[in-house]
């Protein structure tokens, strides 16, 4: 008896499990050997270890190696959308690196919300990662790498927007004049678009000339430059269509924004006056608060703005103070 006690520690060796208990697990895994099997009882032992260690391989899966595969299976998104993705998830892995090694199945609620607060410093950053990382987290769900995804339970910050007043008519007669300088002037169809049709700035970026229907005084986003996902038709109003005419019989498969266009439209704010003031979408406002001020047709503009109901024009893009009859109907004609 001795002799097979001190054969089994030799065997165990430093594993922390005492011998009475590896004998109970070797004794459940026989009792549940079937009765018709023909596989000897140290055969069946082995199955039930090779089954099980392979179903640990399968399941588990690390943080860093997960996000790899995420970000490969998102491929077929726009490269602003990957881009998103890639930037978020490695500033995750940048700030917490220890949490990469980390399994999907062993990190908690609490752990990923201070990763989130670790790496994200403002409201909109930290609801933008969170999406990002819920998405990561539903993709290692469905490939069982864990049971639960945690993100679930942290709550989104609520942001309180503040209000952005539209550029005033001056305003816009000033930048459209320093547009129209011979060194700014291949920029002034883009910067037209932006202003007098709200199209987003992504959305600007990616459009072409064929696009573009001044016949037909409409532009049309295509879905893979939508920020939605969705096609849409613009109107066009006759000041755009004065600042797109001449431009118009160009190659219709060339890029509406020049080359080097974040750059010349920077400059171009810059030499408008707005050199670290301006604010990110005040094109987009600018042309919701006119519009509704000239037309009083919010459906018509919630068209033409790519948006899914009213309520985001109502909450954050309309505002008309300041904004007289006569600006809005000199903005459209």
């Amino acid at each position: 008896m001795n002799t097979i006690l001190n054969s089994a520690k030799e065997v165990l060796g430093r594993a922390t499990v005492s011998t009475l208990d590896s004998a109970r697990f070797v004794r459940n895994i026989l009792d549940a050997k079937p009765s018709d099997s023909k596989l000897t009882d140290a055969q069946f032992f082995l199955k039930v270890i090779e089954v099980g260690l392979r179903n640990v391989r399968a399941k588990e899966m690390s943080l860093t190696d997960g996000f790899a595969l995420y970000l490969k299976s998102k491929q077929h998104l726009r490269p602003d959308s990957i881009r998103d993705i890639r930037c978020i998830g490695n500033r995750l892995l940048r700030t917490k690196p220890e949490l990469g090694n980390r399994n999907f199945s062993e990190l908690s609620v609490s752990e990923c919300e201070e990763w989130l607060n670790t790496a994200f410093h403002t409201d909109s950053q930290f609801n933008k990662a969170r999406t990002m990382l819920h998405g990561l987290f539903e993709f290692a769900l469905r490939r069982e790498w864990c049971d639960k995804n945690p993100i679930k339970l942290i709550e989104r910050r609520r942001i309180i927007e503040k209000e952005i007043s539209p550029l005033t008519f001056p305003q816009i007669k000033n930048l459209l004049k320093t547009a129209k300088m011979p060194k700014h002037k291949e920029c002034l169809p883009a910067i037209g678009l932006l202003m007098f049709a709200g199209v987003r700035p992504r959305e600007v970026h990616r459009l072409t000339w064929k696009d573009i229907d001044l016949e037909e005084n409409s532009i049309t986003i295509h879905s893979l430059c939508s920020k939605t996902g969705g096609v849409r038709q613009v109107e066009i109003c006759s000041s755009l269509k004065r600042l797109l005419a001449p431009f118009a019989n160009g190659q219709k498969n060339e890029r509406v924004c020049p080359k080097n266009w974040q750059k010349r439209w920077r400059d171009i704010r810059n030499d408008s006056g707005f050199k670290n003031v301006w604010v990110q979408d005040i094109l987009r406002h600018t042309y919701a608060s006119y519009h509704a001020k000239r037309f009083k047709d919010l459906p018509r503009l919630q068209l033409n703005m790519g948006h899914y109901d009213l309520s985001l024009l109502r909450s954050r893009y309309v505002n008309m103070r300041g904004i007289s009859h006569t600006d809005a109907r000199d903005f459209f004609n």
